[in-house]
Formats: structure tokens, C-alpha cells, sequence
């Protein structure tokens, strides 16, 4: 049956995977070649001393040890060698000395050139015990570990100056004391010795694959694990932290922290911690079962898959174990490691089969890459037990670290591709929204236009309504009061010259009502006497002109321009045709009524004294007051009339028009 697209992607995918993860494990596993100037020392003597002493001799001459004798009993070994590994009891440990192992390495003479530019170097790739190890050049104690004896740097390989050795026509001899806790037994790797060009790049990438590596990615995962616990934070500060998607961010950061501890170990150096044996070792422990009950909860997070009492029953065998292995009860860590690594094993398959399981629930790529990267774990655990019961070479790279490694990378390849799927789906979900606001965008343009049409119709209605009232009401009036002046005068007495001349002015103002005055009042004003100015001066009244700068009225628009001039136009033709005054004064002035700004415009006159009576009590023929006043009343504006001066003296009449700066 041939695969579908979606497995030969996997496939692919797989492939791409497993090419650099095949040449990183032939680089791991496979001895590395060096210049033929350096010698591979494959073969020591060793030799079990009686001695009990932790702290290793500063000279092999002044040591109490019988390693120069010449009756020493020294059996040739093949290196790597390594003593077996057993469990003691805490009691029998805490009691006994250590196990003294020497071993006896002999360098050609011709090995270690002399005048090389940067000198002879040792090279150790690994050597692992609890206990002490020591480093003796021709008798004399040249590199020793320090600090702890259970965590004393043996993932770190021995880089050692060999000065000490210059001595021509010499045969230099080399001789490891190691110091263990009685039985966990332990290990020496092939030694290289020669000049140090030769042997730096095999040293650098040992320690790039045993160490460095490992810390540069414990580092950057540890700070995407600080990015997600921000994250975390600010969405819970939002009010958004509670849902399962926000908790996966705060399980990320556990994930990495717990990653971080049960690797912390291998990044150990020869000087040891300021934390107790036990603690730390415990620690690595919690770190481990931590790093368990994350996937677990993370991966059952990402398939949706509840499984409330797998999760209890995981987090409660994790509790135990952590609980069982503190060291308050007395338990030796060192003596124990291999069996607290087997402890691993529940949790690690509980997390495989919810691996296996999203695998083949989902059947996507990043859930059969995760899957296979938990399994691949299995594997590399049992590689690097064996390594620590030295059932195989501890030549070989410690590969847990980068099962780790694969596992939150793989984690980080899900959450991408899940991230990549929502980031699909929002484009596309913004590409919809797009097109939806653009059809309403359409929809409001085309709505708008209508309005905008309606408005302009209606506005054009509407200035046509008023255009109509005003003729009808001032020229049309006009016009009549003609007609009913020539039907009943006689000929001889008819003058309709005034009458027509009002129907001009009416007709013409309406005209000037309809040009932008731009809120300026004393601007229509301007017109107004312009349009009247000529008739009043025919008539024999003198217009004087006394106004002053006012502010600029932002209501005052065409209709209410017409409704001022109508006004106006009212108070100076009843002033022309009843008060039989001789001077007209017009002004402004600025003034405030009842704590409202506003402006007023005041009309004065030296005819007879005129006082308007109440609007309720006007007479049916006095039909101009209470247009003045309704026009007033529409501007929201006050009008009022009064007399000024003493009777028979200089007196007369005053009109004042109060309209407010800002149109109620």
C-alpha cells in the first residue's frame, strides 16, 4: 500500500531529524583520530593498595605507600578498565576506608618532544568514582580533584600540563590514585600524551559534548522557560491566567527548571559544591520526577486528554519516591545512584504512552516526532546506567542530557506548529474579518452618499422653503400692499414709488442673506447699510455708524443672517414711517446678560418716543413687532424698546438687539 502525503511528510521530517542526531552519536561514539605526534596509551599496571587514606600524598617519595617498590605487585591492564560496581549497605560505608587503586602508565620517551610551541599536554577523556582522584608526573602530584567525592567533576575531561616531564633522554612515568567508596568501584579512560596542538582539538570537542553543550542549551531553554513564566504573569495580571492554555506556559517554565536539576550533575566541576552530597543528589532526583509530571501534564494538556486518575497516580508515586529518598532517613546517595535512576523508570513509561498515545490519536508529525523522542530516551537511559555500572566503555558520551535536549525540543516543535496552525488561523480569520469590512465599508460609502444626497436635498428643500416664506413675507407683502394702494386711490394720488422700493429692498436683502458672512456680524451689518443706506438718506434721515470690533458669532449661518436683517430692516422702517425722527445712530458693543456672553446691537433714534407694548396685548395691526420678536425668540436672541433723553428735550426712541456668542 503506498503512504499517503501526510506520512511521507513524516517521513521526511524523520529524515531530516535523524541525519544530524546519527552524526552526533558517531561524533559521541566513535574514538577520535589524532596528529601521529600524540601517543594513545591503551595499556597500565594497576595495583589495589592496602592504604586508607581520603587525601591523596603531595610526592610519591614521601608517601607511606609502598607504589615506588620494586616488589610492588603491579598487573598489567588494557584501558579503559574498570573495577565493578556494588550496592553496600549505609552502615558498612560510613564505617570502612576507601578502596586505594593505583594504576602505573609508562610514555615512550620519544612521545613528549621537547622545544614544542605550546608545550607537552596529558589528556584524560573520563574517569569516574566516588571518592578521590590524583594525577602523579615522575613522583610528583601534578592535577587532583577537589571538594566533593561524590560529585567531583568526572563528566569533565583532564586537560594537565606536562612542564614537570621535560627532561631529556628521560622516560617518563605517570602514575593515577584513585580513592573510592568501598564498593562502587571505578573506571580510568585511555590516556593521550604529546604536544598540545595535536591534542586540543580532540579535548575541545570532548568537553563541547560532555559539558559545554549541554550548558549552552540548559541556558537557553532555561531563558524560554523565563519568557514563559512572563508571559504567564502578564496574562494572569490581565485577568487571563486561569484557562488550560495559559497554564501551559507556567509547565513550560516548571519543565525547564526541573530539566535544569536532574541534569545539574553532569555540569559539575573537580571543585565540588557548597551543597551536601546528599541534598544535591536529591535534588537531581526531584528534578527528574519533576521533569516526568510536566510532560505528562503538558502533553495531556496539548491532546485535550483529562485522564484525572493517571495524573494523581503519577504525581502520587512521585511524591513517595521524592519522599522516601531524602536524606533525613539515613540513605547514602552514592552508594544508592543506580537504584534511584531505575525509580525513573514508571514515570518515564507513563509519559511515553501518553506520548504513544497522541501519536496515534492525532497522527500529525510533531506528535510522532514527540513520541519518538520519548522513546529514544529509553535507549540513551540505559546507555549512560551501564555507563555508570561500567558495563560498557566510559569512553562513551553521557546521552540523558540530550534526551532532555530532544524532548523539550520537540515540546517547543509541537507548541511551534500548534502556534503556526493558530497564527493560519487568524490570518485567515483577519482576511475574513477584512473582507467583511470592506463589504461594510462599501455598504457605509454607499449609505453615506445617500444621506449625504438626502441632506443635500433636504437642505436645498429647505433654503428653498425659507427663500419662499421670505418672499411671501416681505416682497410678496410688499407687493400687495401696491396692489391695494392702486385699487383703491385714485390716480391722481397714487405714488406706489415707496412701496415698490421696500419690495426692492426686501428682495435684495434676501439676496445678501444668502452670501457667507463667515460668523461676522459687523460684516452684515456692512450690507445692511449699504442695502438701506441710500433710501433713509433719501428720506432725509442721517445714518451714523458707531460700532465697535465684537466677537465672531459661530451660529450666525444664512437663515439666522436673514432673521438679524429682517429684524433690522423692521426697526428701521417703522423708525422712517412713524417717528418722524431726523438721525438714525446704529452701534455695538459687547455685553453680558444674565452671566451669558453675547453682543448687542443697538438702533437709536430723535423721532417721537416710541414704547412697545406687551406681546400679549398687541394690536392686530402692529403685525411687525411680532415678527421681530418671533425672529428674535428663533435666534435665541432678546430685543427690547425704550426711550432715552427728557420729554421736550433731545429724546427719542432705542432698540437693542442682545444675541449670544453661542446659539443655545
Amino acid at each position: 500500500m503506498r503512504p499517503t502525503e501526510a506520512a511521507r511528510r513524516v517521513l521526511r521530517r524523520w529524515r531530516l531529524l535523524a541525519m544530524p542526531l546519527v552524526l552526533l552519536l558517531v561524533m559521541m561514539l566513535v574514538p577520535c583520530t589524532h596528529a601521529a605526534e600524540a601517543v594513545h596509551l591503551l595499556q597500565a599496571e594497576t595495583w589495589s593498595s592496602p592504604s586508607g587514606d581520603w587525601a591523596p600524598p603531595p610526592s610519591l617519595h614521601a608517601s607511606g605507600d609502598a607504589v615506588l617498590d620494586a616488589a610492588t605487585p603491579w598487573a598489567a591492564v588494557a584501558l579503559p578498565h574498570a573495577r565493578p560496581r556494588s550496592t553496600a549497605s549505609s552502615a558498612e560505608q560510613a564505617s570502612a576506608p576507601p578502596e586505594v587503586q593505583w594504576y602505573r602508565l609508562r610514555v615512550p620517551a620519544n612521545a613528549l618532544p621537547h622545544g614544542t610551541p605550546q608545550g607537552m599536554r596529558l589528556y584524560i577523556p573520563r574517569w569516574q568514582t566516588v571518592g578521590t582522584v590524583a594525577v602523579y608526573a615522575n613522583g610528583r602530584l601534578a592535577w587532583q580533584t577537589r571538594g566533593s567525592r561524590v560529585w567531583n567533576g568526572f563528566n569533565r575531561p583532564v586537560w594537565l600540563d606536562l612542564k614537570c616531564l621535560d627532561q631529556a633522554g628521560a622516560a617518563p612515568q605517570l602514575h593515577v590514585r584513585m580513592a573510592s567508596l568501598p564498593g562502587v568501584g571505578g573506571a580510568l579512560s585511555s590516556v593521550w600524551a604529546g604536544p598540545a596542538e595535536a591534542l586540543r582539538p580532540a579535548w575541545r570537542l570532548r568537553e563541547l559534548l560532555q559539558t559545554g553543550l549541554v550548558t549552552y542549551l540548559r541556558g537557553a531553554y532555561l531563558v524560554l522557560g523565563v519568557l514563559a513564566l512572563m508571559v504567564w504573569l502578564m496574562r494572569r495580571a490581565r485577568g487571563h491566567g486561569e484557562g488550560r492554555e495559559e497554564a501551559g506556559y507556567l509547565l513550560f517554565f516548571l519543565l525547564s527548571v526541573a530539566h535544569l536539576l536532574a541534569t545539574l550533575f553532569y555540569l559539575v566541576d573537580e571543585e565540588g559544591l557548597a551543597v551536601p552530597d546528599a541534598w544535591f543528589s536529591w535534588l537531581t532526583l526531584v528534578g527528574s520526577l519533576g521533569s516526568s509530571v510536566c510532560s505528562f501534564l503538558l502533553l495531556r494538556q496539548m491532546q485535550g486528554w483529562h485522564r484525572p486518575r493517571l495524573a494523581r497516580a503519577l504525581m502520587a508515586y512521585c511524591w513517595l519516591v521524592a519522599a522516601a529518598a531524602l536524606p533525613l532517613w539515613g540513605l547514602r546517595h552514592e552508594a544508592m545512584l543506580p537504584l534511584l535512576r531505575l525509580a525513573l523508570f514508571p514515570p518515564g513509561v507513563v509519559v511515553l504512552y501518553v506520548a504513544a498515545r497522541g501519536a496515534w490519536t492525532h497522527r500529525t508529525g510533531a506528535n510522532v516526532l514527540l513520541c519518538g523522542a520519548v522513546a529514544l530516551s529509553f535507549p540513551m537511559a540505559f546507555h549512560d546506567l551501564a555507563m555508570q555500572r561500567y558495563l560498557i566503555s566510559i569512553e562513551h558520551i553521557y546521552l540523558t542530557p540530550y534526551a532532555y535536549m530532544g524532548v523539550l525540543t520537540m515540546f517547543l516543535w509541537v507548541a511551534f506548529t500548534r502556534y503556526q496552525r493558530a497564527l493560519g488561523a487568524a490570518e485567515l480569520a483577519n482576511a475574513v474579518q477584512a473582507e467583511r469590512l470592506a463589504a461594510q465599508e462599501q455598504q457605509l460609502r454607499e449609505t453615506h452618499e445617500r444621506l449625504r444626497a438626502a441632506e443635500r436635498e433636504q437642505t436645498l428643500l429647505q433654503e428653498r422653503q425659507r427663500l419662499m416664506r421670505e418672499m411671501h413675507d416681505g416682497v410678496g407683502s410688499s407687493l400687495m400692499s401696491a396692489l391695494r394702494l392702486v385699487e383703491n386711490e385714485p390716480a391722481a394720488r397714487l405714488d406706489v414709488a415707496p412701496v415698490l422700493r421696500e419690495c426692492i429692498d426686501d428682495l435684495k436683502l434676501s439676496i445678501d442673506s444668502l452670501e457667507p458672512v463667515d460668523a461676522d456680524l459687523l460684516a452684515l451689518l456692512a450690507r445692511l447699510r449699504f442695502r438701506l443706506g441710500p433710501r433713509l438718506e433719501g428720506a432725509g434721515l442721517a445714518l451714523r455708524w458707531q460700532v465697535d470690533d465684537v466677537p465672531p458669532l459661530p451660529w450666525l449661518d444664512s437663515q439666522s443672517a436673514l432673521h438679524v436683517l429682517r429684524i433690522l430692516q423692521e426697526v428701521l422702517t417703522n423708525i422712517l414711517k412713524h417717528s418722524g425722527a431726523m438721525e438714525i445712530t446704529l452701534g455695538t458693543a459687547e455685553s453680558v446678560r444674565g452671566g451669558v456672553p453675547g453682543v448687542q446691537v443697538c438702533v437709536q433714534d430723535n423721532g417721537t418716543p416710541f414704547t412697545a407694548p406687551p406681546p400679549d396685548a398687541l394690536p392686530p395691526a402692529r403685525r411687525g413687532l411680532a415678527n421681530v420678536r418671533s425672529r428674535a425668540l428663533a435666534l435665541g436672541a432678546q430685543c427690547s424698546w425704550d426711550t432715552w433723553g427728557a420729554l421736550g428735550e433731545d429724546c427719542g426712541s432705542r432698540f437693542t438687539l442682545w444675541l449670544p456668542l453661542h446659539k443655545p
